[in-house]
């Protein structure tokens, strides 16, 4: 607690309202994964989540330091207003391998402040791809748009999500792929193996917000 603060100015009420979690999903990509993380939320009903875009060619580090800041930006207001609910109560941060030189000094950042931290390896795309398939070989960034080109064509990073990308019927197997390659990516704030990716622990964040409504 910040200094200053009495015990009350910040409590929440005892009601439907107070059991629910403000969620802060911050996307290091532009397009794809900021559009993914907002149909979840729109399949899932978590209204109390925002999903937030740094921007393609953003690296990791920056994407968890846009995330603290926005933390922070969010308990401000929640004491100037003297409102907890302005205040973000968790934040996820989700990222790529890809060839980024900064993801190591994310890592450590995000466990050092409380951020939750979701990688996939090489890149978003091989998550997108388990929704429609399992695919469990090595592989790099240039080759998996190429196979995801197959189940939306035309793919690329600032290509939007087609309406009827199967959120639902695909999530469930493409969690099961993911544990299927890399058992052992199931926490936040870890680099799994090629491929990999822990993605779905956000979707579980904001399945549980749903849950509450």
């Amino acid at each position: 607690m910040s200094r200053g603060r009495t015990p009350q100015s910040l409590t929440r009420k005892t009601n439907t309202k107070s059991t629910k979690n403000r969620l802060l999903i911050v996307c290091e990509g532009e397009v794809t994964e900021v559009e993914y993380f907002e149909g979840i939320t729109r399949l899932y009903r978590a209204p109390t989540v925002k999903v937030e875009c740094v921007g393609i060619g953003r690296d990791p580090l920056a994407t968890v330091n846009r995330a603290l800041r926005l933390r922070e930006n969010s308990e401000k207001a929640a004491r100037s207003k003297r409102d907890s609910f302005l205040k973000i109560d968790h934040v996820w941060c989700v990222v790529d391998v890809d060839d980024h030189t900064t993801l190591d000094a994310a890592l450590l950042l995000a466990r050092r402040n409380d951020v939750h931290l979701v990688v996939s390896n090489p890149c978003f795309e091989i998550w997108l791809l388990w929704h429609y398939q399992n695919f469990a070989s090595q592989t790099n960034r240039f080759d998996l748009p190429k196979k995801l080109d197959s189940r939306i064509p035309g793919y690329s990073k600032r290509k939007a999500i087609p309406g009827d990308f199967p959120f639902k019927d695909g999530y469930e197997n493409a969690r099961k792929r993911a544990l299927g390659c890399d058992p052992e990516h199931d926490k936040p704030c870890r680099r799994g193996q090629n491929p990999s990716s822990n993605a779905w622990l956000a979707v579980e964040a904001i399945r549980g917000e749903g849950r509450k409504r």
